[in-house]
């Protein structure tokens, strides 16, 4: 009796956990995105230089490079995850030495299941999640 009462209490949780994985790995994405471009930021003002904050969907990742030469500081690979979390259109921002961002816009990512975030990077630099 108590075997089969703990094998439909596993079945429950186990259904309820696996249904629960998309939306985990899209808050994953998000956070990470986010602290990428964070981290972008941070590295302008930090080195008083301009730092590149890329999104591409056509490989869909995420990078941060220094403008200059190029040097990759940061790359974020969405196709590792496993819901197929992919970017909707590509976005490149800079941040220069006071923190600001060149190009204002939006990162948009969705993943298998329909979920999407959108996360929108300002022309103060600052980045907030819609």
């Amino acid at each position: 009796m108590v075997l089969a009462i703990v094998a439909v209490l596993a079945g429950v949780s186990g259904t309820t956990l696996i249904s629960a994985l998309p939306e985990a790995e899209m808050n994953r994405a998000t956070r990470t995105i986010v602290s990428m471009c964070r981290h972008a930021r941070c590295e302008a003002i930090k080195r008083n230089e301009q730092i590149r904050f890329q999104c591409d969907m056509q490989q869909n990742t995420c990078e941060i490079s220094v403008r200059n030469d190029n040097t990759l500081l940061r790359r974020f690979d969405l196709s590792s995850l496993r819901n197929r979390v992919a970017h909707t259109k590509s976005f490149t921002t800079h941040f220069n030495g006071r923190g600001r961002a060149s190009v204002a816009g939006t990162v948009t990512i969705q993943n298998n299941t329909g979920l999407s975030r959108t996360l929108t990077v300002r022309p103060s630099g600052s980045v907030i999640v819609e």
